[in-house]
């Protein structure tokens, strides 16, 4: 009699453990865990469509447009701006001075002695986005056509024109962007306003610093370079001191290996007097 009322209740005991059914039961914190699981798995599907709206589903191997246009234009954005940077910002520069055979812009200057140089440039950087709109413009409307004949040539059917290409100089990088409103279709349709692109670079950081240079140099005819490592440490700066007064500035980031290099001209002394060059 005790051994099958021990029976009973051992397995009243299992019902319990096991639920009515002898199915496993969840405890309320396994539940919990899944559903915070599911929540979690929802918020990474919302926030990848939200973030990455451009991402673009096209079949059979063809790149996106943004990818294309990168791959197309990329040399040439580097060249472009290897060309101004060594020549003070830019292609065609008036008012120079000729140094290892390199035409460098004076933006700052004076032909006078004992007296501080005139600004030439006051918006280096806006200036230097102009210079590469102008390089680039005629590039990326053939890069815009290459990538419609790549997109026909895999039988989808594109509409649209190129407007223009601006650049803007950003903290970290260069961004160029295609105003070219296409619309791409095959399988479905696809409708693009504009394409921005993406290079990274410091630049932008080598031309605040010479923006800053030359107000020192139009304010105080010379500027204390060894102030700015302090809160660059990537950043080199050479200033070489020329016997009519001339200053050639060389900034440089040692990890980018960019460089921007400008003349200035200010407070000088004749041959002979005052302070030593």
């Amino acid at each position: 009699m005790t051994r099958k009322m021990e029976e009973r209740n051992y397995y009243k005991l299992k019902k319990r453990e096991t639920g009515m059914n002898g199915g496993v039961k969840v405890s309320k914190r396994g539940q919990i865990a899944i559903f915070v699981i599911i929540a979690i798995v929802i918020i990474a599907v919302i926030l990848v469509i939200m973030l990455y709206p451009k991402i673009k589903i096209i079949t059979g191997g063809t790149p996106s447009p943004e990818e294309f246009l990168k791959s197309c234009i990329v040399n040439d954005v580097k060249s472009s701006v290897d060309l101004l940077a060594k020549q003070g910002g830019y292609a065609n520069p008036e008012g120079f001075y000729v140094y290892n055979d390199q035409k460098i812009k004076f933006l700052c200057y004076t032909n006078e002695y004992y007296k501080t140089c005139v600004v030439q440039q006051p918006m280096i950087e806006t200036h230097f986005e102009q210079e590469m709109d102008r390089i680039l413009e005629p590039k990326a409307r053939d890069c815009l056509t290459k990538l419609k004949q790549e997109y026909e040539s895999r039988g989808y059917s594109i509409t649209g024109n190129f407007i223009d290409a601006k650049t803007g100089i950003e903290q970290g990088k260069i961004k160029v962007i295609f105003n070219s409103p296409l619309t791409v279709t095959k399988a479905s349709t696809e409708r693009f306003n504009d394409f921005e692109i993406g290079i990274d670079s410091k630049m932008s950081d080598l031309l605040a610093i010479a923006q800053s240079i030359v107000e020192f140099e139009s304010v105080y005819g010379d500027s204390e370079t060894t102030a700015y490592i302090q809160y660059y440490p990537d950043l080199r700066i050479e200033k070489i001191k020329l016997s009519e007064g001339t200053k050639i500035y060389k900034l440089s980031d040692v990890i980018t290996k960019e460089e921007f290099v400008f003349a200035s001209r200010s407070l000088s002394w004749p041959p002979g007097y005052g302070v030593s060059q």
